[in-house]
């Protein structure tokens, strides 16, 4: 099957798309597509990004102060006068940076949760089957999902609110009322609905990677899917915290 029919099956036929993926794993025309991607949404979304860093330091005392400590007055009175500047007229250095950053941290994740994946799946299962190769291209084409659906989706919210932070493809659009740096918001914006369709897609992935039935296979991935969002919120609430 050529990139196309793949990218079409992904999300209408995702049984017979990674059946063939793990008997002729392919890998590095999807992680193509992803990157591009995130790295479009990544540039898109930069104006958007810039607003919200500088709102976020102007209303967080804590945060200018933490800044200050650690550039001295001079540096931090730089760094403010900048990222107003990028707030009010992102410029183009400033967007691909912005780009490549998602890009290339989207890539990282991916490559390491398929390390992670293919541990904790053998470790579950019981299987010696599968490898890397298999894991890397069910994640990378599984991803599809999130990369680009969501991302395109994300994109028409963060244009009608016109913030990064205040939109949310998870459970937290159901409470509009919630602030976003709130922990409420933060576990409840975790449960994405493209990640659990991703995840959900990707069960048919192991099965046939590890050889194992479809309903051992959505336990193991979502099992991962669990253990990641906890470490996203342990991480992003320790990080509010920090500077609220």
């Amino acid at each position: 099957m050529n990139l196309g029919q793949r990218f079409i099956g992904v999300f209408t036929g995702p049984k017979e798309i990674f059946s063939g993926l793990a008997e002729k794993p392919v890998w590095l025309d999807a992680a193509i597509i992803v990157l591009l991607a995130t790295f479009i949404f990544g540039f898109l979304i930069a104006p958007f990004s810039a607003r919200d860093a500088a709102d976020l330091t102007d209303n967080s005392p804590k945060m200018k102060e933490m800044l200050r400590q650690r550039m001295g007055d001079e540096g931090f009175i730089k760094y403010m006068d900048r990222i107003h500047k990028e707030a009010e007229a992102p410029s183009p250095k400033y967007k691909v940076q912005s780009g490549l950053s998602v890009g290339i941290m989207t890539l990282i994740a991916l490559f390491l949760q398929s390390i992670l994946l293919l541990v904790l799946g053998r470790l579950v299962s019981g299987s010696v089957q599968g490898n890397y190769r298999q894991l890397l291209s069910a994640m990378f084409h599984a991803g599809f999902i999130n990369a680009v659906l969501g991302n395109a989706l994300r994109y028409f919210l963060i244009t009608a609110k016109q913030s990064v932070y205040k939109i949310s493809t998870g459970l937290a659009v159901f409470f509009p009322r919630l602030e976003f740096n709130s922990t409420p918001f933060i576990i409840l914006n975790n449960i994405d609905l493209f990640q659990l369709w991703m995840f959900g897609v990707l069960g048919y992935g192991l099965s046939a990677i590890f050889k194992i039935d479809l309903k051992k296979s959505l336990f193991i991935s979502y099992l991962f899917w669990a253990l990641k969002a906890a470490v996203n919120i342990a991480l992003t609430v320790w990080g509010m915290g920090r500077y609220q």
